[in-house]
């Protein structure tokens, strides 16, 4: 019996040896997380991931994005960590430590799962709460069938005002945007964690944190109680206290008539445009749109530069006007006034540009010269796109008549 029971006893710890994690490795692996916050990366981290790995209760790919979102923007540095607890059961390792980060969010604690293989199986950093919004959230319509909204212009942005949460705000209007957007810099909350990804006819937009608006009014368009995205938009206007982006669906039921002269935004409804325009005697020239995709709600319409027949994305929210980089070389004989900028979206990222005037943008008969425009990599959105743009077309084009563009109708048309 004692043989058998020594011999027992020698599997037992051979098996516990085998099967119980290396604590050593474990806490290499939690330094490897906090210098991927510290560094904003989680190349290095990917590499020790479980199979069925778990991130703020989430798993799969939603697991991934959410742990990519903490590391990589959290903006924040883990200057000291303190181990505080440490658990082993069911097979799993658990760490447990108090990190204290230097910018804003002080002490926090982080827990660690590892399985037997020294695999990072669990990872909460923070106390996070997962919300997934609804892009298309529809807004209540306004009983109006035209209201006329006043408009400031800011370095070729259209700014607008609306009650958000009942105190009159400023937004920038930008019918690239799908929807709300607000500005994080006007709302402490640092605990929610949005796994969608918002995009804007100018950039991608990742790792949004996620806010829940108790009410929004423009002008009788009106919203309650809904999740909307945020992010740092002050450097769109930093002189001017933004609280956010008026996308496409605030404005969808209505067709849009901008007069940049006379500092108005006109929205009509689809039913009521032609009397509208009928009773005002305007000389009108029609052209018609297409839209980029089912999702991208982006306004086209076919122009000309030169010989190069162009196809251009309509966007309020665009300050400049922007063709494709891939069109710079077969388009430079005819440029003038070539230069390089910096072209900064709603991402934050700068890029190095080229800039030049074109002389002629026609679409149809009616031209437009002397054009400033910027040339940029546009893959980034034709990606997302069944129809494929050659550049975007806002204040450039939009500021030199009056222009109504309808959705409905799928067509632009001209004032004078």
């Amino acid at each position: 019996m004692g043989v058998k029971y020594f011999i027992l006893m020698v599997a037992c710890f051979i098996g516990n040896t085998i099967l119980a994690q290396d604590k050593k490795i474990c806490e290499e692996i939690v330094g490897i997380a906090v210098d991927g916050v510290n560094n904003r990366s989680t190349d290095e981290l990917k590499r020790h991931l479980a199979p069925d790995f778990t991130c703020a209760g989430q798993t799969g790919t939603v697991a991934m994005t959410v742990m990519e979102q903490l590391v990589t923007q959290l903006n924040e540095h883990i200057s000291d960590i303190r181990e505080i607890s440490e658990r082993q059961e069911n097979g799993t390792l658990t760490l447990v430590y108090d990190f204290n980060y230097s910018k804003r969010l002080g002490h926090k604690n982080a827990t660690f799962v590892f399985d037997t293989n020294n695999r990072l199986q669990q990872m909460d950093l923070l106390s996070v709460q997962i919300k997934k919004i609804n892009p298309k959230a529809d807004f209540e319509v306004s009983a109006q069938d035209i209201i006329s909204v006043p408009m400031e212009i800011r370095n070729g942005l259209i700014v607008v005002t609306a009650k958000l949460n009942g105190v009159e705000r400023k937004f920038i209007l930008d019918s690239g945007a799908p929807t709300l957007y607000l500005n994080s810099r006007y709302f402490a909350n640092d605990s929610i964690v949005s796994i969608s990804t918002a995009k804007s006819v100018n950039s991608t937009i990742s790792g949004q944190d996620v806010i829940r608006v108790k009410s929004f009014d423009f002008r009788g368009i009106r919203i309650h109680d809904t999740d909307f995205v945020m992010s740092n938009l002050s450097h769109l206007l930093e002189n001017e206290e933004i609280y956010g982006l008026i996308g496409y669906r605030p404005i969808k039921d209505y067709d849009w008539l901008f007069d940049y002269a006379n500092k108005t935004l006109t929205l009509i409804k689809p039913d009521k445009t032609a009397d509208y325009i009928g009773k005002m005697h305007w000389t009108t020239y029609e052209l018609p749109l297409k839209m980029v995709s089912e999702t991208l709600h982006i306004p086209c319409v076919k122009g000309k530069i030169g010989a190069a027949e162009v196809h251009l994305g309509i966007d309020c929210g665009a300050s400049t006007n922007l063709l494709d980089a891939a069109l710079f070389d077969e388009l430079k004989n005819y440029l003038t006034d070539i230069a390089v900028s910096e072209l900064t979206g709603a991402s934050k990222q700068k890029a190095s540009v080229q800039k030049a005037v074109v002389p002629s943008l026609v679409f149809g008969e009616k031209s437009f010269e002397h054009v400033a425009t910027v040339f940029n990599d546009m893959s980034h959105l034709n990606a997302h796109m069944e129809n494929k743009i050659n550049g975007l077309i806002g204040y450039e084009i939009l500021s030199r008549q009056k222009v109504l563009l309808s959705m409905e109708s799928r067509k632009i048309i001209f004032i004078e």
